[in-house]
């Protein structure tokens, strides 16, 4: 054995600016057609989609921020290491969240989806998950009253 640690599989430029068409066009998507369709108008003040518009739109910029950085700066980045795996992970956590949106209502969804998340993200923190999950779950809890 040489000691030498395995080479690791780099990112080409394709792989980056696929992401980053891919991401921002469902950001665009979200903010024209999908909001759209589930919000409707009508009472007094804002409208209700503002918000889901603003955090599309925000994600989208973010999107487009990065993927550019990255492409500008051409350095090098890591391939995903986990894969296809990732994206199955994360499916099956979106799919439980809505089950459990659908049967305890969204602040039990919360309790279920941001430490399940934040594990698979790779967050070993007991004391953060547990203050980010109490957070997020007791503003939803707020807000659906």
């Amino acid at each position: 054995m040489s000691g030498e640690s395995p080479s690791t599989e780099q990112r080409s430029r394709g792989s980056v600016l696929a992401e980053l068409l891919i991401l921002a066009s469902l950001a665009l998507v979200a903010f024209v057609w999908v909001i759209p369709a589930q919000v409707s108008g009508g009472g007094f003040g804002l409208d209700p989609g503002i918000l889901p518009r603003l955090c599309a739109a925000a994600i989208g910029l973010m999107v487009l921020g990065d993927g550019l950085q990255r492409l500008a700066r051409g350095a090098q980045m890591e391939a995903y290491s986990a894969g296809w795996a990732a994206l199955v992970r994360i499916g099956v956590l979106a799919v439980i969240g809505a089950v459990v949106l659908q049967v305890a209502g969204i602040a039990a969804a919360a309790l279920v989806t941001v430490p399940v998340g934040m594990l698979l993200l790779g967050e070993r923190r007991p004391m953060l998950i547990a203050t980010t999950t109490a957070l997020v779950a007791g503003l939803l809890f707020l807000f659906q009253r």
